[in-house]
């Protein structure tokens, strides 16, 4: 009775694994053009028109700060927080600063941002503080 079971346990078993070889493999990212690693698969031209702004000076230190700059110098980038810093990480190495739009979260308007602050010398461009308003004085009556 041992044997039986044991013989179609095997049988049941070979079948399964037959069945699983002969299944058609699933296509991996199935109607998504497929990316390198950090490079879409081409650069809008509005991407390439921001990246063409920069001088060659800026485009390599940003490229620089971008394949080997640690967890602060991609937060001091404008738009990138933590996530946005580890989807950078995964797409290194970049071979154009245009790469960066592969990460996860990285669109034109974070590259937009990145690239403003290459162009003002990689410091944080403050936004003029907003006026406030004259605290109420109340009615002396």
């Amino acid at each position: 009775m041992k044997k039986l079971i044991t013989l179609l346990s095997l049988l049941a078993l070979g079948l399964s694994l037959s069945a699983a070889e002969t299944t058609a493999p699933k296509k991996e990212g199935a109607g998504k053009a497929k990316v390198t690693a950090g490079q879409p698969a081409k650069p809008s031209a509005k991407a390439e028109a921001l990246a063409s702004t920069l001088t060659a000076q800026q485009r390599t230190q940003l490229l620089s700060i971008l394949n080997t700059g640690d967890e602060a110098a991609l937060l001091a980038l404008p738009g990138v927080g933590e996530a946005r810093a580890k989807a950078i990480v995964k797409v290194r190495p970049l071979a154009d600063v245009t790469g960066v739009l592969a990460a996860d979260g990285i669109g034109e308007g974070i590259f937009a941002q990145m690239v403003g602050y290459a162009k003002a010398g990689f410091t944080k461009v403050e936004k003029p503080a907003k006026k406030k308003a004259a605290p109420k004085k109340a009615d002396a009556k």
